[in-house]
């Protein structure tokens, strides 16, 4: 082989590899802490945060997104453009809706591309801390016998700065309130909601209770209640 010929095929060596290690590659942060989160305004409206969160092609081949999968509905992420040219960069745009309770909550996005790694997933945080919570969302009763009363409680603890008045409501015929007809909430010091029902009945029951709060965007929370019933037995057996 000539040395012509040589450098001739070295140099097609040379770029065969630089074309098969040519690739795409998607860069963006595994993960977006809102941090702390108090909603604002009613609890009944849909309450959600947002982000911007880059994307960028950092290889040197086309990239392309060829979907994004949120886990669960309470989250959308509609990307703002699906094909990458080297260097190029994007966005996903991230709703979270908010959960109606407190606490810490964490959910995931994954994005599919065709690049060697093939789905990236992005983690979303945040700690959500309402004014008014609910120890929670629903009543539970405790095992009960149909014609005798059975009873269910729920604790409400506030975060605001000033007492807050609240008193239960029954919606249901026969539901009735045990606890005190109004009872004043201080900041960290929960109270307890009692409430008392008499299944007609064996079987499931549902019942609704209403609590009125002097707390603004909070004036009332709805709760349901949930228990079942065994049949009540007779004398002498």
């Amino acid at each position: 082989m000539t040395k012509t010929r040589a450098l001739m095929f070295i140099s097609f060596v040379s770029l065969a590899t630089a074309v098969a290690y040519a690739q795409p590659r998607l860069q963006m942060p595994p993960e977006h802490n809102w941090g702390s989160v108090t909603p604002e305004g009613a609890i009944t409206n849909v309450q959600s945060v947002k982000a911007r969160i880059p994307i960028k092609n950092i290889g040197d081949k086309q990239l392309v997104i060829t979907s994004v999968r949120p886990q669960c509905g309470c989250t959308t992420a509609p990307i703002e453009k699906d094909t990458l040219r080297p260097g190029e960069e994007t966005a996903m745009n991230v709703t979270l809706n908010l959960p109606a309770g407190s606490g810490k909550i964490s959910k995931y996005v994954t994005v599919f591309a065709n690049d060697s790694v093939g789905s990236h997933v992005l983690q979303l945080r945040a700690e959500i801390q309402r004014p008014i919570q609910l120890s929670s969302s629903f009543l539970g009763f405790n095992a009960g016998v149909a014609g005798q009363p059975t009873r269910a409680t729920v604790t409400v603890n506030t975060f605001v700065d000033r007492p807050v008045t609240i008193r239960p409501v029954p919606l249901t015929d026969g539901l009735r309130v045990v606890s005190a007809a109004t009872m004043t909430s201080e900041k960290g010091k929960p109270v307890t909601v009692e409430v008392e029902y008499v299944p007609t009945k064996k079987g499931s029951f549902t019942v609704q209770l209403k609590l009125e709060t002097s707390l603004e965007n909070y004036e009332t929370i709805e709760l349901t209640g949930y228990g079942a019933a065994a049949e009540a037995k007779s004398d002498g057996k």
